[in-house]
């Protein structure tokens, strides 16, 4: 993923490149007819309605993603709350070992949903495995011949588990690489256009074509900042979890 920084200075100066050529370009090819100038207007107003609709289509799936991983999130922290309290049935040392396991496997959550670090996040990814197959173990070791308790102990605990295949799922679902390359390229279009008919006329208006290009830029920005969350500016509010580990005392 790019950096922030670097991604907005790209998408801004791809921005002026394309607005800087489509005006060149016009003013090489010079004044037209009224007729050049009339499907000029048919296709720019196409180009802007599908930069519209592919702005549209990419904001509010990556916009859905990103109150799904909210609600990923309060999950969480509701199952391992549930189980949590629910170790309490058992029999100790399990009772300890289980409450033990589960606040070392909330603290590491509640990292890796935080990193921001590739790194970090690959040796974090790395022992969930073993954590979870350790809850597992002394749950299943806590209630052997007890299905009742079986039944009280093991739900919640397979809800944690389940949630990380989940928050792993959507952390991987990304707007489709050929919808993107199709935005970005209309995008580009679209202001090359405009900046032709400036072109043409042999006049620029710096403001009007800066308004257009910084508010384009701004919604592609948001667009890709949402589709990548936990790597850009806009990060998922992981308070739920964070006052489920404080609940857990020893």
């Amino acid at each position: 993923m790019i950096p922030e920084l670097l991604l907005i200075v790209a998408m801004i100066a791809g921005a002026f490149v394309a607005e800087e050529f489509g005006y060149r370009l016009g003013r090489y090819y010079g004044p037209r007819d009224e007729a050049f100038t009339k499907q000029l207007g048919l296709v720019s107003n196409a180009t802007f309605a599908l930069v519209a609709f592919l702005v549209g289509f990419g904001f509010s799936g990556a916009a859905t993603r990103y109150v799904d991983s909210l609600d990923l999130v309060v999950k969480e922290a509701n199952a391992l709350g549930t189980a949590y309290l629910r170790a309490d049935t058992l029999q100790q040392p399990m009772r300890n070992e289980l409450k033990q396991a589960l606040r070392s496997y909330a603290a590491d959550r509640l990292e890796l949903l935080r990193s921001r670090d590739a790194d970090t996040t690959a040796r974090l990814l790395a022992k969930v495995g073993p954590q979870q197959n350790r809850l597992w173990e002394i749950a299943v070791r806590g209630t052997a011949d007890n299905p009742p308790l079986m039944n009280v102990v093991l739900p919640p605990l397979n809800e944690v588990i389940d949630l990380h295949t989940t928050h792993l799922a959507a952390a991987r679902r990304h707007i489709p690489i050929a919808i993107m390359t199709a935005l970005l390229a209309s995008a580009v279009i679209s202001l090359a256009l405009v900046s032709f008919g400036n072109g043409l006329v042999g006049r620029r208006f710096p403001v009007l074509n800066s308004v257009y290009g910084l508010t384009l830029v701004i919604a592609l920005w948001m667009t890709i900042d949402l589709d990548h969350l936990r790597r850009g500016a806009i990060q998922v509010n992981v308070q739920p979890l964070i006052e489920t580990y404080a609940s857990f005392t020893p």
